[in-house]
Formats: structure tokens, C-alpha cells, sequence
């Protein structure tokens, strides 16, 4: 039986998908608070896909490159900046007060990708995303079969030598294999009237089975480590989708109020994401950190988020503007 998509409750969003980002968000600190082998086959082997996946699910097919840039810019460059001369001047402050910064410090965190460390951890996710946009709305030109073939290209070559896909500045060379993610995204849009939130239960139950028998490993995509061949990237893919699909089940079923809290709150992503690593660098969290750290992380920059989010400097802070992924 075919199925239908519901209204979102508030405007143009889908308030089950608003709900699915802060999950995914709240997953990308915990896996930064935990690095154990649990918390990696649970956590990592799909909340970075997952973004990359919704933003092919939300694609908009023929919008001019031009327009592109200028989109991608306000909601990814200018938060990515702007949080970058921030935490660089706090680096600075502690530096010139307390010593024990060193350079590496300083210059890994403007070449971005895997060579920024906390507090950049996850910085490098934005400009990789950023550059994925850049380039799949380039390789549109040249039709889908190229876009596959270049991400495929790409995982092979993250397969091959991790060690060089990961040395690009910005991450810029770990793009075509998260290309491979935003295909999906899209393939997923495409077929969605055909697919029920059964079908979507269906795909966690089968993307958790994978990991339960250790079939998929678990992904670091910072790392250039993709899983094992195949199956690593058919069990994120297989999470996420499902994720997506039982995520919007809840359109309609929720009021708005609570509608457009979950909105508030998933508008303040881009400011959690690239401002938790500094609560954590603060709080000095070692490898596996414990949940005074974890609720630190989460806080902080989700209060900070929703106080500026509708001042002057949110849409520098945040990148908020009624805007899909």
C-alpha cells in the first residue's frame, strides 16, 4: 500500500524530521563525550550519514549554482566563521593568560578537516557539507550516473587510503564518498510515496541487526573509516532512511506549540554543532567523559543558541532562517 506524506504542523517544516535533527545533533555530542566501542557501533555508524542523507532528501533539483553559493554561505559559511574567529580569539585569551597553546593549535584549526581538534572538533562536518553542495550542484549538469560514479570513486578511494583522503584542507577530499550519502537522500525523496513508516521500521530493524552482528563496523568518517566495504555504508544508509520515515509519522500528530518548539530548537543545530566541542575543551573531557560533561555540552550551547537565535546575531551564530538542510 502506497503511502502518503503528512502536513508538517508548522508551515513548510515537517516537524517529525525537526524532532529526527535534534536526536541526531544530541548523538553527534554524545560521540564526543564517548568514544568506546559501545557508544561507536551505536552512535557513529549513522549520526553523521544521517545529515548528509537529509540533505539529499530536501534537495532542490535546477536551483542555479549561484544561488546555491549564496544559500550554502549564509546558512553554513558565515556560522562557520563567525564560530571559528570566536573560539580562535578564546584560544588566544588562554594562551596569552595561561599558556599551553600551542601553534598546532591555531593552524589546525584554520586548515579545518580531520587536523582541527578540539574545541573544532566537528567543524569540519560543516565545510565538508558545504562542499558537497558546492559540487553535487556542479556534477548535476552531467546526470546522475556521474554523480554516482564519482561518489563511488570516492569510497573506494576512503577505502583504499584513508590516509589521503583525509589530508585535504576543510576535508575537501572526503566529499565524493559523502557524496554517496546525499545520492541516497535524494533516490529516498524519490521514492517515498511508495514507503510507509512500516517500511521505514523495517530498515532500522534490519541496519540494527547488521551492527548487532558486527557486519557493518563502525564509521568514522572523520577518519576516512567508512565501515566495512558495503556493508558499513548500507547499514548507515539503512538507519537513516528508516529514522527519516518513522520521523515523519509524526506530522499532524503533534500541536503546534510543541511544533514550534521542536523547530526552535533543531534552529539552533548549527550552533550546537560547532560550538559543544569548546564546552568540552573547557571542561578538559577526556576519551570517555562522563554526564556532567554530556549535559555541559548539551546545555550550554543549545541556551546560548535559543537566547541569540532571534537577535541581530543569530543568522551569524546559528545560520537560521526557515531553512531546510
Amino acid at each position: 500500500m502506497a503511502a502518503t506524506t503528512s502536513t508538517p504542523t508548522v508551515g513548510t517544516r515537517s516537524v517529525g524530521i525537526d524532532t529526527l535533527r535534534i536526536v541526531g545533533l544530541a548523538a553527534v555530542v554524545v560521540g564526543h563525550v564517548w568514544i568506546d566501542d559501545t557508544t561507536r557501533a551505536v552512535i557513529y555508524t549513522w549520526h553523521v550519514p544521517l545529515f548528509f542523507i537529509l540533505t539529499g532528501y530536501f534537495w532542490s533539483a535546477g536551483r542555479p549554482m549561484g544561488g546555491e553559493l549564496r544559500k550554502r554561505w549564509q546558512t553554513l559559511g558565515v556560522p562557520y566563521l563567525t564560530w571559528l574567529v570566536l573560539l580562535l580569539a578564546m584560544l588566544a585569551a588562554v594562551a596569552a593568560v595561561k599558556g599551553g597553546v600551542g601553534p598546532d593549535a591555531f593552524s589546525g584549526a584554520l586548515y579545518g578537516g580531520t587536523a582541527a581538534v578540539r574545541p573544532f572538533s566537528a567543524f569540519w562536518f560543516i565545510s565538508v557539507l558545504f562542499l558537497i553542495a558546492v559540487a553535487y550542484r556542479w556534477l548535476e549538469r552531467f546526470g546522475t550516473a556521474v554523480s554516482w560514479g564519482v561518489a563511488l570513486v570516492g569510497l573506494l578511494a576512503a577505502y583504499l587510503a584513508p590516509d589521503v583522503v583525509t589530508a585535504g584542507p576543510l576535508g575537501v577530499f572526503l566529499v565524493p564518498a559523502c557524496l554517496l550519502f546525499v545520492l541516497c537522500g535524494r533516490h529516498l525523496r524519490q521514492l517515498r510515496p511508495r514507503l510507509s513508516a512500516g517500511m521505514g521500521a523495517g530498515m532500522v530493524s534490519a541496519g540494527a541487526g547488521l551492527v548487532l552482528i558486527g557486519a557493518s563496523g563502525s564509521l568514522d568518517i572523520k577518519a576516512g573509516d567508512f565501515g566495512k566495504p558495503v556493508f558499513g555504508v548500507l547499514t548507515a544508509t539503512l538507519l537513516s532512511c528508516g529514522f527519516i520515515l518513522l520521523a515523519e509519522a509524526l506530522d499532524g500528530r503533534v500541536g503546534v506549540p510543541a511544533a514550534r518548539a521542536v523547530g526552535r530548537l533543531a534552529a539552533c543545530g548549527m550552533a550546537v554543532v560547532l560550538s559543544h566541542a569548546a564546552v568540552l575543551w573547557v571542561l578538559r573531557t577526556g576519551p570517555n567523559g562522563g554526564w556532567v560533561d554530556l549535559a555541559a555540552a548539551l546545555v550550554l550551547p543549545w541556551a546560548f543558541a535559543l537566547a541569540v537565535l532571534r537577535t541581530r546575531f543569530g543568522p551569524q551564530l546559528t545560520g537560521a532562517g526557515g531553512r531546510r538542510p
